[in-house]
């Protein structure tokens, strides 16, 4: 597991004294970024027996077993619907669509299920690594199940928590934990990364993913550069968006897209109101300015608030249409549309 460029150099810091390495790290920054291939990065790093510059050699049977997704010394802990897309989940049988919609947090019987990884010996006398991301997903039950073990952790080993949103981790639990903060990598690096995935127009994929090469690759799918081809043409117009009509084209699946792609014209728009150029959407200045011209700031700082609850929620079942139509309608109050 090799890390991202803008992340190797702080991998192999903190790999670079293992003696002092804590029982428990909580790894946060900005979506988008590499934080969970990070932490595997770590992960692999730790396990590896003969580590280059402390970096996994890639050569040796722990390494070989951690690319497979079969080390006995490593864990990971997901919400049930993303297992499907985790490394070494391919066996499993894929969640059906109502068992997703269920399965969207992590629950106490998933960090239960570990108690034997993390009480036994390892099997090659090294470390055992787990990682929970994102650490957010995790249910109350979940979180205090996991604080027991960060209370009195076994030796040799490493729990590594991921997260978008430290804040909603308990304290107790934030506190037992070294802190680890990931920032946006430099543009020229997310630059250079997006151009070998192949990416076109690099620049402004990383400007409308505020900077995060991770999202920016992800919003060049065709299905999501369709949704944020047509969510912008709906709030560019000057008669404003039409709520009840293009909720009913977001489902489940695009309810987190669609949030984000809101987020970023409304940051836009308070940034054009208050005479700022805009950050995201830069080709679109002409209409951005048009509909900022009545727009209510007080308001538009509100909408941004309803955003942020709504993408933090956005993962636990609800009503995508319901939640489309609120916010759009807000966002019509926000820009001063009758």
């Amino acid at each position: 597991m090799n890390p991202f460029p803008w992340h190797r150099a702080a991998l192999e810091r903190l790999l670079a004294d293992r003696a002092r390495m804590p029982h428990a790290l909580l790894i946060h920054g900005p979506a988008g970024i590499g934080k969970a291939e990070f932490a595997r990065a770590l992960a692999a790093g730790m396990l590896c027996e003969t580590p280059r510059k402390g970096l996994a050699c890639g050569q040796c049977p722990p390494c070989h077993w951690f690319s497979q997704g079969n080390h006995p010394d490593y864990r990971e802990i997901v919400p049930e619907a993303a297992m499907e897309d985790e490394p070494g989940e391919g066996e499993a049988e894929a969640p059906s669509k109502a068992e997703k919609a269920k399965s969207v947090v992590i629950k106490i019987d998933q960090v239960r299920a570990v108690a034997d990884f993390i009480a036994l010996s390892t099997h090659r006398a090294g470390y055992r690594v787990l990682v929970v991301h994102p650490a957010e997903a995790m249910n109350p039950g979940a979180a205090n199940a996991l604080l027991k073990t960060l209370e009195e952790p076994p030796p040799s080993t490493l729990i590594v928590l991921v997260s978008d949103r430290p804040a909603r981790l308990l304290p107790t639990i934030r506190s037992r934990c070294r802190i680890l903060a990931l920032p946006l990598p430099a543009r020229d690096a997310a630059l250079a990364w997006l151009r070998e995935q192949g990416i076109g127009s690099p620049e402004a994929a990383l400007a409308a993913a505020g900077g995060a090469p991770l999202a920016a690759r992800d919003q060049a799918r065709p299905e999501d550069a369709e949704l944020q081809r047509r969510l912008l043409a709906e709030l560019a117009k000057p008669s404003g968006a039409d709520a009840l009509t293009f909720a009913a084209t977001i489902d489940r699946e695009s309810v987190e897209p669609f949030i984000h792609w809101m987020q970023t014209w409304v940051h836009d728009l308070a940034r054009v109101r208050l005479a700022a150029e805009p950050r995201h959407h830069g080709p679109l200045a002409q209409p951005l300015r048009a509909r900022a011209r009545n727009a209510d700031l007080d308001l538009l700082f509100a909408l941004d608030r309803q955003l942020a609850e709504a993408r933090a929620l956005a993962a636990h079942p609800l009503n995508a249409r319901l939640l489309a139509e609120h916010l759009l309608m807000s966002y019509n109050r926000a820009t001063s549309v009758p």
